[in-house]
């Protein structure tokens, strides 16, 4: 029967630093599942208006400033963190960033990866790319030509062809799904292959975010 307090429906306590307002014990999934239905299995939250759904809970890092890289050829994280990740689970990812270098003209190409500790059964990615021989102002409207490339790895995937420019602005937007067997830290990378005497920095607004869709042996959205 509905619970009312004032006039209103349910109402939770604001909870304590230790004790959360409301926690969902981790269990078994309906067989057929209910319209209004709110679900837990360990991994993923669901919700049930018509049709099951993933109700993501994104872990989301934006950079509030610039963040300047390393003028070497080893590979380097693109926000400065890491998301850690949970075994056994299925994730959907995105991240957009913005590279930009004002100095070093030392022919180098620029490659995408996946570091960190975590173990993964499979991953596949794309990224929308493009770049240009300028450092693009802030202000500006700059027309790229878009190059649309894809991995089915975390190794070091080369991205672009020689940059010998002293100046130069490099923007990414990849999107995909990565199975994780052992959990651990999840870190979005580029690399140079040579150093090209002056550092990259990854400009202010460039984000990432990953969410949990579901436990990795079963197939997400039955």
């Amino acid at each position: 029967f509905p619970v009312t307090i004032g006039g209103r429906g349910l109402v939770l306590a604001s909870g304590t630093t230790t004790v959360s307002p409301l926690t969902f014990a981790s269990g078994t999934n309906l067989t057929t599942a209910t319209s209004g239905a709110v679900e837990y299995d360990g991994k993923v939250m669901y919700t049930t208006p018509s049709g099951r759904g993933v109700s993501p809970s994104m872990m989301f890092y934006r950079l509030n400033s610039n963040l300047t890289g390393s003028n070497v050829n080893t590979a380097q994280s693109l926000f400065g963190v890491g998301a850690t990740l949970a075994a056994n689970t299925v994730y959907a990812f995105e991240y957009y960033y913005l590279l930009q270098k004002t100095a070093g003209t030392t022919s180098h190409t620029i490659g995408s990866s996946i570091g960190g500790t975590a173990t993964v059964n499979n991953i596949n990615y794309n990224l929308l790319w493009s770049r240009d021989n300028a450092a693009a102002a802030s202000s500006s409207m700059v027309t790229f030509s878009a190059f649309l490339a894809y991995a089915t790895s975390v190794s070091n995937l080369l991205i672009t062809s020689a940059i010998t420019s002293a100046s130069s602005t490099f923007c990414a937007l990849a999107k995909g799904t990565v199975s994780i067997n052992a959990g651990g830290t999840f870190i979005p990378q580029y690399t140079l292959s040579a150093a090209p005497g002056g550092a990259y920095s990854t400009i202010t607004g460039s984000y990432f975010n990953i969410w949990p869709i579901g436990v990795a042996s079963i197939v997400t959205g039955k």
